[in-house]
């Protein structure tokens, strides 16, 4: 019986997930520390941003942010959560693995401005809210083999 593509490439990725876990078995820790290290900088910008509102308010009902609405704003390239722009660098400077500087990451967006036709997007909020926090390559960083 012949297998389906489907089949097929199911028990590759199976196959490619014991060569890893025979190869680095840390692999899946390290990367629920690496989630971990983003939920952490991502819940320490929302609870600034949070109480930068709250300052602000002053006594007033104020509209509290939480992690889902700015994950959902990053998913849906959206800024409902006035704080989506600092926390797409976050995450891009994670992603980058050091690779791309903070200035790169912006130069990158106004060129893709520019040829899209679009202003840049300004921050809402002021760079003394945004937290001053230098994203550098994760000391739990593995390469792992590619197993072709």
């Amino acid at each position: 019986m012949a297998l389906s593509n489907a089949e097929r490439q199911r028990r590759h990725r199976e196959r490619q997930k014991q060569k890893l876990a025979a190869a680095a078995p840390d692999i899946a820790m390290q990367y629920e520390n690496v989630g971990a290290d983003l939920r952490e900088k991502f819940y320490a910008l929302i609870d600034a941003e949070n109480a930068a509102r709250q300052r602000a308010a002053a006594g007033k009902p104020v509209e509290i942010t939480d992690f889902r609405r700015v994950i959902l704003d990053i998913a849906l390239n959206e800024n409902q959560s006035l704080i989506a722009n600092a926390a797409r660098m976050i995450l891009l400077k994670a992603l980058s693995m050091g690779e791309s500087s903070e200035n790169e990451i912006l130069e990158a967006q106004r060129q893709k401005s520019a040829r899209i036709g679009v202003k840049p997007e300004t921050s809402a909020i002021s760079e003394n809210r945004v937290l001053k926090e230098q994203v550098t390559p994760l000391p739990h960083y593995l390469r792992v083999p590619n197993f072709g």
